[in-house]
Parts: structure tokens; C-alpha cells; sequence
């Protein structure tokens, strides 16, 4: 059973917000049995920065957000290992009346997709109205004024009528833009954006992004980025987390990363992207599939599909995250290989 108390965390630099340490997700079979979604997630958040959160689908990005806003136990995942230091606090074995007094009010969510995201039976104003009031006191007009303020930041125009709309009323921008200002309604430290701009047109997905780099810059907001677009982390992005089968197999600054990639699948999902693809040849591609989750095999995890795999990266267990350079972090063991070839 989790406690009722958190662990308070070890002295971290005053720029840090988040410190994830060898944290271990996954699924209790049975009583002998289980089954590991991440086995291996380290990575820090600053304040105030904008983190990209990187990976194939299967890689543990998903899981590890909700484990920043408390929502594992939802979909039957625990935590079976490590820390989440979250403002001087390991939230990582913290009970649902802990989480009830973070979630929202310290840490917003924006979730994955504007479609289903809002709740269908409630108008923008009721639904910011949940997400703003703190106790049952406070009144009304005051409520609904925060809520067109709310509005007003995310830039949506005509407030006075959007807050009395339902969701089937509103674009699929428009209700993104309401799933915002309800994260923003408690003015927290930290948001989790889970791949916010899936199911919105190319131009649409602008205009949320460029909110979200409003909201981070003007409000000092930290936020964590979910994304399978490296193009877009890469415009928008300070650093880079990289997850592969479960674990972070490399981070450092968007610039760093992007010049000098030190893992192979980084590198892989570099050379991958579309908007580097040349008009008239074939579209590199990385070759094979990911393994299934919690069926990875000793070893680098991405060996079998690595064009620069070495007799000594199979064996053993899987690689742990080493600064290859000041600021700069990989799991591979031969990263020189790297900037011989790419």
C-alpha cells in the first residue's frame, strides 16, 4: 500500500524541478509475475524549460507521463522501483490523497487528443470551472471571470460565448485550447503535454505549439512535450529525452542532440524524418520492428536493428544512461562509431 507521506528528495540544483531516477514501471501479472513497461527512465526537467520526450510507440513515453500526474493505477500499472522528486518531494510512492493535492493545482495534464479530451456533457465554462475552484467557497462571478481570463490566454476569441459552448460546439483547436486553460487553471510548476496536437490539421498543430512556448516563456512554466515529430521538438524543444524499449537511451540539449546524435536509434529517428527526406529517392526508414514491450533481450535493446552493432553490446544486461560529454548522455557503448558514419 502507498504511503500517505513522500519521501523529501536529495539536495538538487535550484534550476531543477523534476528528478526521475531508475524508475520502473509495469503490470503485476500474478503473484510471481511481472510485466515491465519501463525499466530504466533518468532524466531531470528545469524550470521553466520546454523537455521533448522522444520514442516509438511502445517505448514507455505514455507511461511515464502518467506517472508525472499520478494516473497510473487507472490503467492497472504500478511503480515497482525508483523516484520521482518532484519540488523536493519523491512522488513516486505517494498516495491518491497526495496526488489529489499536486495533480492540477502543481502539476497541469493536457492530454493526447482534443477529441476526446473534454467532457462531452459539460460547457467550457463548467469544465474550467472544476479545473479552477480549490474549495467550495468561492463565488461564482469569481469563478467565471478566472475562466474567461483563462480563455483570454489561450487566445480564443469571443470568450463570453466559448464558455457557455459544449465540446461538440467548439473545433478540434478550440477544445485543445479549453484542455490548456484547464491545466493552467492553478497556475502549476510543471505541465505534461502527451502528444497534444494528435488528430489537428498541420496548422492548427502550429497554433497550439506556439501556445504552449507563450505559456512557457511568459509564465515560466515547465513543460514536458511528448512528440514523434523530432522536427518539432527540434523548433520548439531546450532538451531532448530519447526512450527506446522501456528505457532513456539518450538526452542532452536539442542542439547537441540534433549535431552530434551519441545513439544509434537517436540517429535512426533523425535520418527517418520526412522533412530531411530528398524529393525523388526513397525515404530511409529504421529497419525491423521494436521489440514488445517487457520482451527485450540482454544487452542493447536496439542491437538487432543497429547498423553499428559490436560483439560486446549483446551480451549482459542493458546498457545504463554515461555523460559521453559535459551535459550530454547515452547509453551506447561505442558512440565514436557514430560520428565516424553519420
Amino acid at each position: 500500500m502507498m504511503s500517505e507521506t513522500t519521501a523529501v528528495a536529495p539536495q538538487a540544483p535550484p534550476n531543477i524541478l523534476v528528478q526521475i531516477r531508475d524508475l520502473v514501471l509495469g503490470v503485476q501479472k500474478n503473484r510471481k509475475e511481472r510485466l515491465l513497461i519501463v525499466d530504466s527512465a533518468t532524466f531531470d526537467i528545469e524550470r521553466g524549460e520546454m523537455l521533448g520526450l522522444a520514442g516509438e510507440s511502445g517505448s514507455g513515453k505514455t507511461m511515464v507521463c502518467r506517472s508525472l500526474i499520478g494516473t497510473l493505477r487507472r490503467r492497472g500499472v504500478q511503480v515497482f522501483g525508483g523516484h520521482i522528486y518532484f519540488d523536493g518531494q519523491d512522488l513516486a510512492t505517494a498516495s491518491e490523497r497526495v496526488w489529489r493535492s499536486v495533480r492540477g493545482s502543481r502539476i497541469g495534464y493536457v492530454p493526447q487528443s482534443a477529441l476526446t479530451g473534454p467532457n462531452p456533457v459539460m460547457t467550457a465554462g463548467a469544465q474550467l470551472g472544476q479545473a479552477i475552484r480549490l474549495d467550495q467557497h468561492e463565488k461564482h462571478s469569481d469563478i467565471k471571470q478566472r475562466a474567461l481570463e483563462l480563455l483570454d490566454i489561450v487566445q480564443i476569441r469571443r470568450p463570453e460565448i466559448v464558455i457557455n459552448q459544449f465540446p461538440h460546439q467548439l473545433s478540434g483547436g478550440m477544445k485543445q485550447r479549453v484542455m490548456i486553460a484547464c491545466a493552467l487553471a492553478q497556475n502549476p510548476l510543471l505541465i505534461v503535454a502527451d502528444e497534444p496536437t494528435t488528430g489537428l490539421d498541420v496548422t492548427v498543430q502550429a497554433g497550439i505549439i506556439k501556445l504552449l512556448k507563450r505559456i512557457q516563456v511568459e509564465l515560466n512554466t515547465s513543460i514536458v512535450l511528448v512528440s514523434h515529430d523530432l522536427g518539432l521538438i527540434d523548433e520548439t524543444c531546450d532538451r531532448l529525452v530519447v526512450m527506446h524499449a522501456g528505457t532513456c537511451v539518450e538526452h542532452g540539449t536539442v542542439p547537441d542532440v540534433r549535431s552530434h546524435p551519441m545513439h544509434p536509434y537517436t540517429l535512426a529517428l533523425e535520418n527517418s524524418r520526412i522533412d530531411r527526406a530528398t524529393r525523388g529517392t526513397k525515404l530511409r526508414t529504421i529497419k525491423g520492428n521494436p521489440p514488445p514491450v517487457g520482451g527485450w533481450s540482454t544487452g542493447c535493446r536496439f542491437a538487432a536493428r543497429c547498423d553499428y552493432v559490436q560483439p560486446d553490446c549483446i551480451p549482459g544486461p542493458s546498457p545504463q544512461l554515461m555523460e559521453a560529454v559535459p551535459g550530454h548522455y547515452s547509453s551506447c557503448l561505442h558512440p565514436e562509431l557514430l560520428e565516424v558514419h553519420s
